[in-house]
């Protein structure tokens, strides 16, 4: 794995042009898991990620990493109608919510703190928009996700049953938007 310097990795919000190397990104990711990962994250159709960068309001954003100008790494900060079914997980959750859905890093760049780094700029695009609440999802046996999300101060509140067979944690981190 090859080692980055962090500080030249370049974060924004993809749009449109950035919607092929998101979807390529995550079809390598895909190929890259072990028979027991498979359900560590959900794919979406190129046409989806189009929708995503498009409309931005309705879903969210989408947040590329870009090392020497390739994009190596991305997370998703959803606020689709989806977020309503989540947040019943977890009662009495007052103020906005958003979803971590789905934090995507090259293979040959994990292990250089990307997760964490894309995280703490979902955040602070969070914060931007007054969204108090991040939840997260993280199917069981992800410990790395896992670990990675507890050290940043997210709390496993609840789990479920995706399509009666991937258990997901579901976790939650309240922002202070002051």
């Amino acid at each position: 794995m090859p080692k980055i310097d962090l500080k030249k990795i370049k974060i924004r919000t993809c749009n449109s042009n950035d919607v092929q190397d998101i979807y390529n990104i995550q079809e390598e990711v895909i190929k890259y898991f072990k028979a027991d990962e498979k359900g560590y994250f959900l794919p979406f159709k190129l046409e989806s990620y189009l929708r995503i960068v498009t409309n931005p309001i309705k879903d969210g954003e989408i947040y590329g990493a870009f090392y020497n100008n390739k994009m190596i790494a991305w997370i998703f900060l959803s606020v689709s109608p989806r977020m309503e079914q989540i947040k019943s997980f977890i009662p009495n959750i007052k103020g906005k919510c958003a979803d971590i859905d789905g934090v995507i890093v090259l293979p040959e760049y994990r292990g250089n703190g990307l997760q964490k780094l894309l995280i703490k700029y979902l955040e602070k695009k969070a914060k931007e928009k007054e969204i108090s609440n991040i939840i997260a999802e993280v199917t069981f046996g992800n410990k790395y996700s896992l670990s990675n999300l507890q050290d940043l101060g997210y709390e496993i509140k609840t789990w479920y049953e995706k399509d009666g067979k991937i258990k997901r944690n579901i976790l939650l981190k309240k922002i202070s938007l002051d």
